[in-house]
């Protein structure tokens, strides 16, 4: 009797147990929680806030309760019934946080959001502020800084140190170190595309600034060991500024501060160059400190040409200028004289250039919105009509510096024509406030070319008058 009760008992218990177990299950399953994204702003277009958005923002606390490194935030809706919310935030090495907010809080963050928005608004006028300042990379930054330890860090490294063997070592171990820190720094800290390459050419400007100073203030009797120590420390030196000064910047912004160095640089050289201030130096070595300030200037400027212009410009176009401005040397170079003056070169180069950077901005960044793809396929064709220009003095077995110059300018604009036509850039189109630049609405992207047979063959032969070859319709 006593055992058939405790059988009795014991089956009552997992009965129990299992209704419990039921009812626990689907207790959980009834308190699941949905969590549905929603923007920041209440405009609906800051989706995500990555460190140099908020740099931007100037986002802090108690609104942004965020602080030390991160990769991005998001902020989610808890429920259907949007009165509470959280915001959760990636930190390096894929480690999240949560930061529970109710409706008053996150109606502070909001307004936070927005009087960022609208402060950059008025400070970068055309240039609204993206969901996404830059991208975040890993792989390219820790690359690209390998790939200066290579070919600029290293050798430096082993030309200070000096001899064969402590030379190699010293090229080595910069190599593995320079890996070693890139690779630590983006475990540690995220880094953004615009900080890759701005990094990376900031190091190089550095590098050519210590080498600059060094002139400047020792002149040519300086020690190999002292140039490569300068040329290194100005490397490193340049590579830290470039990656602080992008933390807030967006890719173009990035691409065009770089670039306003190289142009000022290079617009005072020529200008020093052709007033023969490079000739001796006694003033050559005045003449480098002036190279090295224009340079530093182009920064805020080449900055300014992006936040400042009454048209969008983007990475892609900074790159499609460039192009431009090699053409426009080649077709300077095209019209040198035989053994010309100094001077003359330096003149004729810098009229080229700065020419080409004209041309560039007109028929480039205006009208389309580039991307980086796009001006390295642009840069590509544009080669690859150059190169083709130069069958005419191969064929022909000329040695003629004009005549190499001028057919291989030429198949580089052809090139770049026909390769804008085939990468068909996006247009720039009216009232997208910022993302896209001013334009014609409707118009093709493409540029048409015509070309006269009739008018190639008047121009040979020779008959006077002015005759159609090429006709251009952008």
């Amino acid at each position: 009797m006593l055992s058939r009760f405790s059988d009795r008992a014991a089956r009552t218990t997992r009965v129990a147990a299992l209704v419990a177990i039921t009812l626990l299950a689907a207790g959980r399953a009834s308190a699941q929680v949905r969590e549905l994204p929603v923007p920041f702003d209440s405009a609906g277009r800051v989706l995500v806030i990555t460190p140099p958005l908020a740099a931007r923002l100037q986002l802090s606390a108690p609104a942004w309760p965020i602080s030390g490194d991160f990769v991005e935030a998001r902020l989610y809706a808890i429920g259907d019934s949007a009165t509470s919310y959280v915001l959760i935030v990636r930190r390096p090495r894929e480690v999240l946080e949560r930061y529970p907010l109710d409706p008053a809080r996150r109606a502070e963050l909001a307004g936070a959001v927005g009087r960022g928005v609208q402060l950059a608004q008025v400070t970068d006028r055309p240039d609204n502020v993206p969901t996404m300042i830059s991208e975040p990379v890993r792989g390219e930054f820790v690359a690209a800084q390998t790939a200066l330890g290579a070919f600029m860090f290293g050798p430096a490294a082993a030309v200070m140190v000096g001899g064969d063997a402590g030379g190699a070592a010293a090229y080595l171990l910069t190599i593995g170190a320079t890996f070693f820190t890139a690779a630590h720094l983006t475990q540690t800290t995220p880094v953004s595309r615009a900080q890759n390459h701005l990094a990376a050419h900031s190091a190089l400007r550095g590098a050519i600034a210590g080498e600059l100073l060094l002139f400047a203030a020792a002149g040519d009797n300086v020690d190999e060991q002292v140039n490569g120590a300068a040329f290194l420390a100005g490397g490193i030196i340049g590579d830290i500024v470039g990656f602080q000064l992008a933390k807030p910047m967006t890719d173009a912004e990035a691409h065009g501060t770089a670039h306003g160095s190289t142009v000022s640089a290079l617009l005072t050289t020529g200008v020093l160059g052709a007033v023969g201030a490079l000739d001796e130096e006694s003033t050559a070595r005045p003449a480098a400190v002036g190279i090295l300030a224009a340079g530093a200037l182009g920064y805020p400027l080449g900055l300014r040409y992006v936040r400042g212009s009454p048209y969008r410009v983007t990475a892609g176009d900074v790159g499609a200028m460039f192009t431009s401005e090699l053409l426009g040397l080649g077709a300077a170079a095209s019209f040198l004289p035989d053994s010309p003056k100094e001077e003359t070169v330096y003149a004729a180069l810098t009229v080229g250039y700065a020419l080409g950077a004209l041309a560039g901005d007109r028929f480039f960044v205006r009208p389309f919105d580039h991307t980086e793809t796009d001006a390295r396929l642009l840069a590509l064709g544009t080669g690859a009509g150059a190169v083709m220009g130069l069958v005419i003095p191969v064929l022909s077995s000329s040695d003629d510096t004009r005549l190499i110059f001028g057919t291989a300018t030429l198949g580089g604009i052809i090139g770049a024509i026909v390769t804008e036509n085939l990468v068909k850039p996006d247009r720039a189109r009216p009232g997208d406030k910022g993302e896209r630049r001013t334009g014609s609405l409707g118009k093709s992207s493409r540029v048409e070319v015509d070309f006269s047979a009739a008018g190639a063959l008047l121009a040979g032969s020779g008959i006077a008058g002015r005759h159609s070859i090429l006709s251009l319709t952008f």
